[in-house]
């Protein structure tokens, strides 16, 4: 009897002991869990320094080979929110159709259409404009601004080196959709946004941020130049804030960069996402010209994408 007890007490002893090890073990293995995602993570990324996006942005801007020559009519100066026609003529006075050609102004041009304006009415697409999209991105990764970016951004932690990956990157946070005009109502993407326009329930304008829309809609008679408010020679583009007058509906002042390629908006726009999300984000043109970039973000449904993306004006 004494013999059993013994065995007992011992029995207890050794499951204790285990039992002591087992959540030491376990407590250290999260510790080292802990301490190798925190060390991953700083390995992973390094910051993004002012002047590290002030040389990129210069290099994307001078290796624009798809970039269009515009010329431009400027006409009289205006104000924010002025609707008095200071400018008779067009804005953009040269032709360019030849550029649309190319594969990206094309690949761009696909998707204009895809849109409703209203944002209290949710968008559908068919196959077809998905498969649009898909070919953008596609078009886009063929280009060495792009490709430029993406090293970039690989050789600083903050994107895959698996060309799929980071195409499936640009696609979530560029055509991903989110709501945030109208509760429950997914009527927007940053590429919609910034590339098209939202008309608002009040006929104010929000987004319209791409010199090619602009010049299809003037070419079309819908908008009408009212005159410019600010503008900076970049080298190869021209940045330019206007009141905008497009259908009779209107927003106080609106910004391009015109005469940029699809590659060059985007991949400014990616590169102030990542490195600069929602403050300035200053960069430069081929001439070494300075001027701000805003990446506005939005967070739906626990990820974030774009909201709009353009040259600014504003400090």
């Amino acid at each position: 009897m004494l013999a059993t007890l013994e065995s007992t007490s011992f029995s207890k002893q050794v499951t204790a002991q285990l039992l002591i090890k087992m959540k030491l073990f376990a407590i250290v293995s999260v510790l080292v869990l802990a301490i190798g995602a925190s060390s991953a993570k700083s390995l992973r990324a390094t910051p993004i320094t002012d002047d590290e996006l002030l040389t990129l942005s210069r290099d994307l801007h001078t290796n624009d080979v798809n970039g269009a020559t515009l010329t431009l009519a400027l006409q009289g100066q205006t104000t924010a929110g002025s609707l008095v026609d200071n400018a008779p003529g067009r804005l953009i006075v040269s032709d360019p159709i030849p550029d649309f050609a190319k594969p990206t102004f094309a690949a761009a041009q696909a998707l204009l259409n895809n849109y409703q304006k209203n944002v209290t009415i949710q968008d559908t697409f068919t196959p077809e404009q998905l498969a649009e999209e898909v070919a953008f991105i596609d078009a886009v990764m063929e280009t060495g601004v792009m490709q430029q970016l993406h090293a970039f951004l690989v050789s600083k932690g903050e994107a895959s080196a698996d060309v799929a990956e980071f195409k499936q990157f640009l696609s979530t946070i560029w055509f991903g959709r989110w709501s945030e005009y109208v509760p429950g109502v997914v009527a927007s993407s940053g590429w919609e946004h910034t590339n098209v326009f939202e008309r608002l329930e009040n006929n104010v304008v929000v987004g319209f941020h791409s010199w090619i829309y602009l010049f299809n809609e003037e070419e079309d008679g819908d908008l009408n130049y009212l005159g410019y408010i600010n503008t900076i020679e970049t080298g190869k583009t021209t940045v330019l804030s206007m009141p905008v007058d497009l259908y009779g509906s209107t927003k106080a002042f609106t910004e391009f960069n015109m005469g940029a390629s699809p590659e060059l908006d985007l991949a400014i726009g990616t590169l102030c996402f990542v490195a600069r999300p929602d403050v300035p984000c200053f960069v430069q043109g081929s001439n070494g010209a300075q001027f701000t970039w805003d990446s506005h973000t939005i967070t739906y449904n626990g990820v974030k994408y774009v909201e709009s993306s353009h040259p600014t004006f504003e400090a």
